[in-house]
């Protein structure tokens, strides 16, 4: 009786282990989730970036996820925040990589993104930013990918509508140094573009983005030296407030941007100062495609604001990567399985993916018309 007993605890102390050893071993079987980074500046003057671009990684990977996931597997996402910090942004990497996430999402911006790139290529982890425009990534073979087009594109279009369509010859062009690789490069091919169809630059300013600069000044100086057009090349805030320079000197000048500062920052800090401005854009504010306007009303009632380029971007480049995920679940040749793809459906228009991770997609001149984003052409 008692060796019968002592079998019978025995075959439940071996049960209770092997229940013990399947929940430790991620719920008998259940496989863990696949995780994927973001990182982007969530918090400073270039936060309306981050947080649309964050928030449209969000909406992706919560949708993916009522979908069932990848392969079974629930989609868990980590976010850092890189300040637009150099050092900042290489730690949130650094961090990243010691979560063991099989991608990331990210950077939101040029400078950032020339900073964290050797991180990146020596980790062999695949990195696909949904607004990073700078040529100095452009044509390498190498973990970054991207879902927007380089920015020599919207640079050379804009100095063609300027003196073809516009008849616009003089310009004066800001920008903000502390996005060099993106501002610097913009204003570069800008000024090549419109030199050649017979243009040229009668000012240049530069500043370095922070609360303390005074725009006015700027302003005085640019209006001094009688623009046909003004080109800003900075983020949405400083390029508001450095139209409303330009509304209380009375210019009556056309104001140019690049797409960096079209986002609901500056129509909100802009006002009336904004109301003409244009840019060429990848995002298409006017959008009816049925994918789209069915995102922007689950996004809405999701974050209770309306998608802007970064949003759609950022859903672009997770929808990407799930995409490349889908065949080849994990870090290890992740990078090969995108670029095989060559050419994805996107939110609002199908872009092409070359052997370098680099975009072509269509690019649309809007305008601030009414306190909104229209595209007229």
């Amino acid at each position: 009786m008692l060796s019968l007993l002592g079998g019978s605890m025995k075959q439940i102390w071996l049960s209770a282990l092997a229940i013990v050893l399947c929940l430790a071993l991620t719920a008998c079987g259940e496989e863990p989730s696949l995780k994927i980074g973001f990182v982007g500046g969530l918090t400073g003057r270039v936060a309306d970036l981050g947080v649309a671009g964050r928030d449209g990684v969000i909406y992706a990977v919560e949708e993916k996820n009522q979908a069932g996931g990848i392969a079974g597997r629930t989609i868990e996402l980590v976010t850092r925040d890189d300040q637009q910090d150099i050092d900042s942004a290489k730690q949130a990497v650094e961090d990243l990589i010691g979560e063991e996430v099989v991608a990331i999402i990210g950077p939101m911006t040029s400078s950032i993104a020339v900073a964290i790139k050797p991180v990146i290529d020596a980790s062999q982890l695949v990195m696909i930013s949904p607004t990073v425009k700078t040529d100095h990534l452009s044509a390498q073979d190498d973990f970054f990918l991207r879902v927007t087009t380089p920015l020599s594109s919207n640079a050379v279009k804009l100095a063609e509508q300027a003196v073809n369509t516009l008849h616009l010859q003089k310009f004066a062009v800001i920008y903000d140094t502390s996005n060099r690789a993106f501002t610097e490069t913009w204003y570069n091919y800008f000024k090549t573009a419109l030199q050649e169809r017979g243009g040229e630059i009668v000012a240049k300013e530069e500043f370095n983005s922070d609360p303390a600069v005074h725009f006015m000044p700027i302003a005085e100086r640019i209006m001094a030296s009688g623009p046909e057009g003004v080109l800003m090349i900075s983020n949405a805030i400083d390029t508001a407030l450095l139209a409303q320079q330009f509304d209380k000197l009375g210019a009556r000048v056309p104001l140019f941007s690049s797409e960096w500062a079209f986002t609901s920052d500056l129509l909100s800090f802009g006002g009336r100062a904004v109301e003409g401005m244009s840019s060429y854009h990848s995002f298409n504010a006017n959008s009816e495609t049925r994918d789209y306007l069915a995102f922007k009303e689950l996004f809405i009632k999701r974050f209770g604001y309306a998608p802007a380029f970064a949003s759609v971007l950022a859903y672009d480049a997770a929808s990407f990567l799930f995409a490349g995920l889908e065949s080849n679940p994990g870090k290890e040749g992740l990078k090969r399985s995108l670029l095989e793809i060559s050419s994805y459906q996107g939110l609002q228009s199908q872009f092409k993916v070359d052997r370098f991770g680099d975009v072509e997609r269509r690019l649309f001149l809007t305008v601030v018309d009414g306190g909104q984003f229209k595209v007229i052409d």
